[in-house]
């Protein structure tokens, strides 16, 4: 009677073991394929574990619910505080969820633990840039020399870097990041920048083009990319990368100046004339510049009374356009029939600007010299 009832015993344990282990093959079914919240209540009809509450953290983390998963992982770190696998995904989840002193808690504990680990001084480095502690450079910089294959680590010195100034740190740098992926688009970016910075538009523009042939070109990238083009002559170019650049941000007023100016340029009136006037209309800041486009456009058209109303309106924004001031001088001469009117306009450019650009004092001069001679020989 004693050996049956131990056996019952027995086989009620042993089917109760199996059915648990049933449920919880289903639960990592149900986790695996991602139905987390199925997943979840599958996991809570088995006994509290380590792996239960590792995998319901997981479920949670992966539904966006960062509290519950947070719950979810201390509840692990009570029958397992020393498990680094749930202290690393706790402390980048705490990352995650903005609790930076609490994340940078559990990646120093984890570096006590292996300071060999790049990824845990990359975390630290993470959490301390975040807290603004001035450290958090040092952290990075650890995981490089441990790994200098770790791409994240290279990014964050590219960056500080470029930002301080150190151009040939960055370029060290990011020599190390090409060679370890010359595809990487950050680090393809970064190398453009830092030629931009040093000015080198020609070498930045090659760089910034591998990005636009990728099909990986921001509007940021778009519109530096322009720049530099138009900084080394190549005025179609910087063109089609404004134009590329305007159709990401519509409404940026620079962009519509910009080209403004160089379809100007470019011999193409229609358009300088359409971008200039958009810029003037979406700006807050000062427009001379596209009243002088306006204005120049009007001014090749022999549509002298329109210019000079749009060199006055630029000169009202600015009245140091000294460009302007020159124009609205010429303009006046095609317009005015009265040769004394002519010269005060020039002579009142050498008022306003004594000590302008040698070339215009000599078109100016040169001019002031012919009328006088008009007006002599007239009254003559």
């Amino acid at each position: 009677m004693k050996n049956i009832l131990s056996l019952c015993i027995f086989i009620a344990i042993i089917t109760k073991v199996e059915a648990q282990s049933s449920t919880l093959a289903v639960a990592d079914s149900l986790y695996t394929f991602g139905n987390y919240s199925k997943a979840i209540k599958a996991y809570q009809q088995q006994e509290t574990s380590a792996y239960t509450n590792t995998q319901i953290a997981k479920a949670y983390k992966a539904l966006g619910n960062s509290k519950k998963a947070i719950e979810s992982y201390e509840k692990v770190l009570k029958i397992d505080a020393e498990n680094a696998l749930v202290l690393y995904d706790y402390g980048r989840l705490l990352f995650t969820a903005g609790k930076l002193e609490k994340s940078l808690v559990i990646f120093e504990k984890l570096k006590a633990k292996d300071t060999l680990n790049p990824n845990f001084h990359y975390q630290i480095g993470l959490a301390k840039e975040a807290l603004r502690q001035e450290t958090y450079i040092q952290s990075y910089q650890t995981a490089f020399e441990l790994d200098a294959q770790h791409q994240k680590s290279i990014y964050k010195l590219i960056k500080n870097y470029i930002e301080t100034k150190e151009f040939k740190k960055a370029d060290r740098i990011i020599t190390v990041g090409l060679t370890n992926n010359e595809d990487d688009v950050k680090v393809i970016g970064f190398k453009a920048q830092l030629h931009y910075a040093n000015q080198e538009y020609r070498k930045a523009l090659l760089w910034f083009e591998k990005l636009i042939d990728q099909n990986k070109a921001t509007r940021y990238v778009y519109e530096k990319a322009a720049f530099a083009a138009y900084r080394v002559g190549r005025i179609l170019k910087s063109i089609a990368y404004y134009e590329e650049a305007l159709k990401r941000d519509r409404g940026n007023y620079f962009y519509h100046s910009q080209l403004a100016k160089l379809y100007y340029q470019d011999g193409v009136p229609d358009k300088a004339e359409h971008h200039a006037s958009q810029a003037i209309v979406g700006k807050m800041t000062d427009p001379s510049g596209d009243y002088y486009i306006l204005g120049m456009v009007h001014f090749d058209r022999k549509e002298h009374k329109k210019a000079m109303k749009l060199f006055n309106m630029a000169l009202e924004e600015n009245p140091d356009y000294e460009l302007a001031q020159l124009r609205l001088a010429q303009v006046a001469d095609n317009y005015y029939s009265d040769s004394k009117a002519k010269l005060k306009m020039y002579e009142r450019f050498l008022e306003k600007f004594p000590k302008a650009k040698i070339e215009m004092k000599k078109i100016v001069n040169t001019r002031i010299r012919e009328l006088k001679e008009e007006i002599h020989l007239k009254s003559e």
